[in-house]
């Protein structure tokens, strides 16, 4: 569950949570969003900035609400991208909440072997 809130032009969004690992050859972050359909998902590169909004929507039924404990969540987290990464490369993928997001590793920052003439 994600507690931090972040304010943009009057809005509140979560922060949501998560997970950075770095692999030989890309950078992968995973981010949980939890009630979030992939249509909900936005992710925006401008600059050297990642940008992910997440918004999940409204469950109408029809009646009167008793009790509503759950309510409507926007996530948003900003990420500053180095030069170690290919932001023209990157792929999204959601599955069960959560969503990965694979940023290739620039060309020359990708190990090389170098051989003997």
């Amino acid at each position: 569950m994600t507690t931090e809130t972040k304010q943009k032009a009057g809005e509140v969004f979560m922060t949501p949570r998560i997970d950075i690992i770095e692999q030989q050859d890309a950078v992968r972050i995973e981010a949980e969003l939890p009630g979030v359909a992939k249509t909900g998902v936005e992710i925006q590169v401008e600059g050297d900035e990642l940008t992910l909004t997440g918004r999940r929507r409204s469950d109408a039924q029809p009646g009167r609400i008793l009790v509503r404990e759950r309510r409507l969540q926007q996530y948003r987290r900003v990420f500053a991208l180095s030069r170690a990464v290919d932001s023209s490369k990157i792929k999204a993928e959601m599955r069960d909440g959560v969503l990965t997001l694979t940023i290739p590793k620039a060309e020359h920052m990708k190990p090389k072997q170098i051989p003997i003439v």
